[in-house]
């Protein structure tokens, strides 16, 4: 009765560890996406309170996100390095063009929103979503707009 005893416990306690550091893989996956997303957002709001456009803002926030954005799609392999590529990309005039110079797996997935106030000390605040078949994570950042004090003769 007792030959197979020990090799049970065994393998009882290697699964409980085995769950025990996919939970933490999972928890630290969620966490760095938090924080990239978080530091995303405030590249979006940062783009914005100094007076660019959205499209601007949004590729603030993807070329923030590429660690967490998945694989790249284009260019595929080989090629230009992916740093050399990154100001091509943010100096895009369009997203079609932009799609041509860099993409990744998960930017499609991505939704950035920004919105800037008006009045005595405006804000601007955004908030970059990522949404993938295995997690679903917000960031969001929040600056003063200043802008609007300097732009203010400048036709706007």
């Amino acid at each position: 009765m007792r030959r197979g005893q020990a090799m049970v416990e065994t393998l009882i306690a290697l699964l409980a560890v085995t769950f025990i550091f996919m939970g933490a893989y999972r928890l630290s996956r969620l966490v760095a996406a938090r924080t990239l997303l978080d530091h995303a957002a405030a590249r979006a709001a940062r783009a914005k309170s100094v007076g660019f456009n959205d499209w601007m803002c949004e590729k603030s926030a993807r070329v923030a996100m590429i660690p967490v954005a998945g694989e790249r799609i284009w260019p595929e392999e080989g090629g230009f390095a992916e740093s050399s590529r990154i100001p091509i990309y943010l100096s895009s005039p369009d997203g079609a063009r932009a799609h041509g110079i860099l993409d990744y797996e998960w930017w499609h997935a991505t939704d950035v929103d920004v919105a800037s106030g008006l009045g005595v000390a405006p804000r601007v605040e955004s908030s970059v979503r990522l949404a993938t078949p295995d997690m679903d994570v917000t960031g969001r950042a929040a600056f003063e707009s200043h802008f609007p004090f300097y732009m203010h003769d400048q036709g706007r």
